[in-house]
């Protein structure tokens, strides 16, 4: 156990060097800014990065500014008087942020006697096509030859005589033990429907400083070489096509000799599986409240580069990023699991206090050391591990707080939506829009109940219309009509039930159409939108075949949950038979069973299929059969065994926080199995249902 969490420690000091890498680059930006007397002008968005990466006090000293106002429209507002105290605005946007370019050009305009005052804007990742918005937002001097030219953007760009831009160049961030690509208020779920391109081009950059992280400054120490890809959707074919055919060529010929390469090809070991999978897949995931520790930490009160952002209470320190009692124990536990989990510790820890110093006069030591005492052990002294306890004691009693006053409800809602059948959903439904529930429980349970059903009738969709103008407002409605359009729901024209269902014997509705579609349409979204129904077959189907709710029995459920608060262990494998404790409902997140089909199968009750190869695949789980989208397996060494050292799981359009802890769980599953096999998640961002509903009301 020790090399094996030796390797996880040397991995993420390894990853933590692009954050230290993105820091150094910011710092070398502002460092070019030689003005004094400044004022830092910060897109919101940016701070929770910019916070983990560095304290604001050395960024004060370096780029010579006491006071920060975030850019926002009130920014106009700021007095001029204020203004022109200083010497110039230190302006830090996301990228292609083209809102906070012409907020910056009405405060110029709109403030004339500001004409001294200069404008240093750092963007981050700046591509040529912003560089032209901004050029063109300031009607700046900057010829478009200039504009196409990647060494200009190496230096500050002078697009006025008194506005210079800067590319702040940033690497993977690595936060919540997997690297993303995208900080934005949607964490990057919005780009995933209107521009699943930039995701493709970001998460492809991402791979290639992962997989050559130890080829830089004359040193070639190859930590990761692909001996396997799989992938699943058009997406995912895009982006492997893109590594394959474009970017690995190109790196290896611009930093490697031909011996180097011949090297790298021929008798360099393969060590790494690849899979590629798309958020469309499995977008239940996303609608869910999450009942993991950290998720539904997340979904309550949000968390931003291991920072909770919305707490209450000032008692605690809201910072998880060093805290031990989370990341080695609480984590990815089942919520319900965590108050039995901290009296235990608790308890334990005030004993200690009792016998700490006969321990201390004690030479002898138990030989046989529990995984609870050996968690305590690793928490420091007693008065932090104390002050650990009493944190996370806090942060559950908010969580059931607000559980108590906003969530009970819904979150009884999801645990029973699989009981109950489409009548018995739909009238559920109608009640929570009758008794104004939040805008965002009702659309969840519009999403869920069609993903349950196949669709949601015509009927409905007029009735749903109607009243949520009359409750909520024509925003609803347009909301709504999103989630249609990028065909989040089907709606099913004629009748509203089948016969069955009619009778209340089944909640399953029929396919309205077939999926046997030609290549043609299967492709046509791409580079488009994420979006798309992908199922070819009905939910209850691909539920049984996948074993999505795999414990039916709810006494055997709780006992799990509750043995799972007083088990000692600290290992998920020991306290849950099986990775159905993160979401509602007892269910498992599809796109993990799709990562788990690979090395393990004895999941599929259902229809039990033995892999007849030791190579990873997924031949004869019906992959193409259920699911639209273009599936890729490719053994890139002609191996026909499992002995990759490392799995780098790729999500395209971002990855929940119930799915890290199942992928977790895999992990557990490799070590049992005697493989030392490592995890390591890429993607766009975390996302969970609330930055789903904010980008679709937005």
């Amino acid at each position: 156990m020790k090399d094996i969490n030796a390797t996880e420690n040397n991995l993420a000091s390894k990853f933590q060097r692009f954050n230290d890498k993105t820091l150094e680059n910011l710092i070398n930006q502002i460092s070019k800014i030689y003005s004094s007397n400044n004022l830092l002008v910060l897109d919101a968005v940016l701070s929770p990065l910019i916070n983990s990466l560095t304290n604001f006090t050395k960024l004060k000293e370096l780029g010579k500014f006491q006071n920060i106002v975030w850019l926002d429209n009130e920014l106009v507002s700021i007095g001029s008087s204020v203004l022109a105290k200083y010497a110039s605005l230190i302006v830090v946007v996301p990228t292609s942020s083209l809102e906070n370019i012409n907020i910056l050009n009405k405060l110029i305009h709109s403030q004339p006697d500001l004409h001294s005052l200069k404008l240093n804007i750092i963007v981050k990742d700046l591509k040529m096509s912003f560089m032209y918005q901004i050029n063109k937002v300031f009607n700046g001097i900057v010829n478009f030859e200039s504009i196409l030219s990647p060494e200009k953007y190496q230096k500050p760009i002078s697009v006025t005589s008194r506005i210079k831009i800067y590319n702040w160049k940033t690497s993977p961030i690595y936060t919540d033990e997997i690297l993303v690509t995208e900080i934005n208020k949607f964490n990057g779920i919005d780009d995933y429907f209107s521009k699943p391109l930039k995701q493709v081009n970001q998460l492809s950059e991402a791979l290639m400083q992962l997989l050559f992280m130890g080829i830089q400054n004359g040193k070639h120490d190859h930590l990761f070489k692909l001996r396997n890809i799989y992938g699943k959707g058009n997406h995912s074919k895009l982006l492997i096509d893109q590594l394959q055919n474009s970017k690995i060529p190109e790196f290896m010929n611009e930093n490697m000799t031909t011996l180097e390469i011949d090297f790298y090809s021929d008798v360099l070991h393969s060590n790494t599986d690849l899979v590629v999978l798309e958020r469309n897949l499995d977008f239940t995931s996303c609608i869910f409240n999450q009942l993991n520790y950290h998720g539904i930490i997340d979904d309550m009160f949000s968390i931003k580069f291991e920072n909770i952002e919305q707490l209450s209470s000032n008692e605690i320190s809201k910072s998880l990023a060093n805290d031990k009692l989370y990341s080695q124990d609480l984590k990815h536990l089942n919520f319900s699991s965590i108050g039995l989990r901290l009296n235990k510790l608790a308890k334990y820890i005030q004993q200690q206090f009792k016998t700490s110093s006969a321990q201390k006069n004690s030479s002898s030591s138990e030989p046989n050391i529990s995984d609870i005492k050996q968690l305590v052990s690793n928490l420091g002294t007693l008065s932090i591990q104390q002050e650990l306890v009493k944190k996370h004691t806090i942060i559950g009693e908010e969580v059931m707080e607000k559980i108590n006053k906003n969530y009970e409800q819904f979150l009884t809602f999801q645990n029973d939506i699989f009981e109950m059948d489409y009548k018995s959903q739909v009238a559920k439904l109608r009640e929570f829009v009758n008794c104004n529930y939040p805008i965002e429980f009702v659309l969840s349970a519009i999403l869920l109940i069609g993903y349950l059903n196949d669709g949601i009738s015509n009927k409905e969709i007029d009735w749903l219309s109607l009243e949520m103008q009359d409750n909520y407002g024509l925003e609803a409605v347009f909301t709504l009509e999103k989630l249609i359009k990028f065909k989040m729901i089907r709606v099913i024209h004629g009748s509203s039930v089948d016969f069955f269902s009619s009778l209340g014997f089944t909640s399953q509705k029929k396919k309205p159409t077939t999926h046997s579609q030609s290549e043609f349409e299967d492709d046509k979204n791409v580079g488009i939108s994420g979006s798309g129904d992908v199922f070819r077959n009905n939910y209850t189907l691909i539920n049984k075949f996948w074993n999505l709710h795999p414990l039916d029995d709810d006494e055997s459920l709780s006992q799990n949950l509750t043995e799972s608060g007083s088990n000692e262990s600290t290992n998920l494998l020991d306290l849950y038979s099986n990775p159905s404790f993160t979401l509602p409902g007892n269910t498992v997140p599809l796109i993990y069973r799709f990562v788990e089909a690979l090395y393990f199968r004895d999941f599929l009750k259902h229809k039990p299929i033995n892999n007849l190869k030791r190579r990873p695949n997924w031949d004869n789980l019906g992959v193409n059969t259920m699911f639209a989208g273009k599936t890729i397996d490719l053994n890139l060494d002609n191996v026909n065994d499992d002995r990759s050292k490392y799995l780098v799981i790729v999500v395209i359009g971002g990855v929940t926080r119930s799915e890290l802890t199942c992928f977790k769980y895999l992990q557990e599953r490799f070590r049992k199995q005697g493989k030392t096999k490592e995890i390591i998640i890429v993607s766009n961002g975390i996302v969970n249902s609330s930055k789903l509903m904010q980008f679709m009301s937005n």
